[in-house]
């Protein structure tokens, strides 16, 4: 079994989007994912139900039909909005639509990673699927929205600290349920459940990890109200 990282305060701070990183060739033992998602299970929900499913991909006609779709997925929502200029793509991932000469270079090396990842899906050891079987919320904002999504982002987070924990890396790769219908079929998902996220799981080539530039607290927090200056 894998050496724990006990030092919650590193495992925090150091748990990065992992995919070039990502050791193809290790594979990861079945007990150390039941181990992390144990764990996550001690997580927040809502209303005090597991209403949380997960499926744990190996085979590798599965995950070759799972590859299959998230190349889709990135000519549809990445490379041809990109291509043909949509303003809302560019907006978001474009680099050059990011200010200076660091924020560009560190978008064109995210895109890259997760192009990388695109390429490679299918030799992840573990690629794990987290779903909801609780009902889709009616709006984006308000309803159910939040209890939908607020327990099954904080399990998903948590295995992935666990992950990070044991010498694991993983990724939230959500941009794969563009094709959510298709998802459930080859998951073989009960009626009522919905695929909200993949995580592809294996050992990292490095467990130096370090943390990632974020902007200055006081660009994003304040007290009492948003129009007050930050303490």
């Amino acid at each position: 079994m894998p050496k724990v990282i006990a030092d919650i305060d590193e495992v925090l701070t150091t748990t990065r989007s992992v995919r070039r990183k990502l050791d193809f060739d290790r594979p990861v033992e079945p007990e150390v994912i039941e181990e992390c998602l144990a764990l996550a299970q001690q997580a927040t929900m809502g209303s005090n139900q597991e209403d949380w499913r997960f499926v744990a991909v190996t085979d590798a006609a599965q995950k070759a039909a799972i590859g299959e779709i998230y190349r889709d997925t990135w000519l549809q929502t990445v490379e041809i909005p990109l291509r043909d200029r949509r303003p809302a793509t560019v907006a978001r991932l474009d680099p050059g639509e990011r200010g200076g000469d660091a924020a560009r270079a560190r978008q064109q090396r995210i895109l890259d990673s997760v192009k990388y990842l695109v390429d490679n899906i299918e030799r992840v050891p573990v690629l794990v699927f987290a779903c909801s079987a609780k009902p889709v919320p009616r709006t984006v904002l308000g309803d159910a929205a939040s209890g939908y999504y607020g327990s099954i982002i904080p399990i998903t987070w948590s295995f992935q600290l666990a992950l990070r924990s044991r010498g694991l890396g993983s990724v939230m790769a959500t941009a794969v349920v563009f094709h959510a219908e298709r998802l459930s079929e080859i998951l073989a998902l009960p009626e009522g459940t919905h695929p909200i996220t993949m995580v592809p799981v294996a050992y990292t080539k490095t467990l130096d990890f370090k943390r990632a530039p974020r902007r200055p607290l006081n660009e994003i927090l304040r007290w009492e109200r948003w129009g007050s200056d930050a303490a």
